[in-house]
């Protein structure tokens, strides 16, 4: 869990998330304090919110600390959904939920849940990336008999597609801005390139993605999503943030090398899948996992391309910086692919 921005230590029962978890009847309502890892705040370009994090401490089970997530109410949906309806039947080690309110606003709710302690994920310790393989094969594997194609957000190869268009659409209507940040004429142009490049391919990628079936993945299977908790049968990893779960093939989740994913160990993943017929060999699995890097790179380009609004030029520092990084990115994950020109 990210250190806290603040510690709130006044008139606690008058905070949102202490108001909302005492709707869920807790033992103990007042916190000792309430440390603020992200703030509940609005987006004024978009007019959408940023999830707020809330560490209310003393109020859990044994005097622990709860986590309150407050997101859209969509979000919420789907995370109480995963933590409501499938966590619970998987044979491995997940946080405790305490309940979920809705705010009276109608476009948000709550999610209350155990806080992840424990020793920090790194891609770089093999024994990590063990458990991250182990921790997705079961995942992958339970979630691909659930019926929850139309429970889910899409995150199929065309949502993917979508965001790859959205983002060359955005960058191109900024290329001929007078007075672009000084790597501005560089970076715009070879963004479009690189989108035109991978849309000549996709069909390529969705033959990839055809061949595993679709499950539930969990979207964001990153570092900063992941903590590794000692047990008395040996560490378990604790996975939180369902916040971009969905419905699609896993290639996303088996990410290699890019943008703080967990990296997990291909080859154990495919040895923990009981069924041989599922995914046929480790090449497949790397297939995927290419896949994947090359989605996981374009949706950060969306992201970081939404970030472009009408405004004063120096608006555009931020979003062309962070292109320029994500266009590095998207080069290193194509010329994994050995894609150099349209097919």
């Amino acid at each position: 869990m990210s250190k806290p921005l603040e510690i709130l230590r006044e008139n606690l029962l008058e905070h949102p998330s202490v108001r909302a978890w005492s709707v869920t009847g807790p033992k103990r309502v007042e916190p000792e304090s309430i440390a603020v890892i992200n703030p509940w705040k609005r987006n004024q370009f978009f007019g959408t919110y940023k999830s707020g994090v809330y560490r209310l401490e003393g109020v859990g089970p044994a005097g622990s600390a709860v986590i309150a997530k407050r997101c859209p109410l969509h979000t919420a949906a789907v995370e109480r959904l995963i933590y409501e309806e499938f966590l619970p039947q998987l044979p491995l080690r997940t946080l405790g939920y305490y309940g979920s309110v809705k705010e009276p606003d109608g476009r948000s709710g709550w999610l209350f849940l155990e806080e992840a302690t424990g020793e920090s994920y790194s891609p770089l310790k093999p024994e990590h990336r063990a458990l991250a393989a182990r921790w997705l094969a079961a995942v992958h594997q339970s979630g691909r008999h659930l019926d929850w194609q139309r429970r889910l957000p899409n995150r199929r190869p065309e949502r993917f597609l979508e965001l790859l268009r959205s983002c060359r659409i955005r960058v191109s209507e900024y290329l001929t801005t007078p007075d672009l940040p000084s790597d501005g004429a560089t970076v715009l142009p070879r963004v479009v390139q690189q989108c035109d490049l991978v849309e000549a391919h996709w069909n390529e990628l969705e033959t990839i993605c055809q061949s595993a079936p679709n499950t539930l993945v969990h979207g964001d299977f990153v570092i900063k999503n992941l903590c590794v908790r000692p047990a008395a049968n040996g560490p378990e990893l604790l996975v939180f943030d369902w916040e971009y779960a969905g419905w699609g093939a896993p290639s996303a989740d088996l990410a290699q090398a890019t943008g703080g994913v967990a990296s997990p160990d291909l080859a154990v993943y495919r040895s923990c899948l009981e069924d041989s017929t599922t995914i046929g060999d480790e090449i497949q699995v790397r297939r995927l996992a290419a896949c994947g890097r090359l989605f996981r790179v374009v949706e950060t380009m969306y992201w970081a391309c939404l970030g472009m609004v009408p405004g004063p030029t120096l608006w555009l520092h931020g979003p062309i910086s962070e292109l320029r990084v994500y266009s590095e990115r998207m080069a290193q994950a194509l010329s994994e692919v050995g894609w150099t020109k349209p097919s």
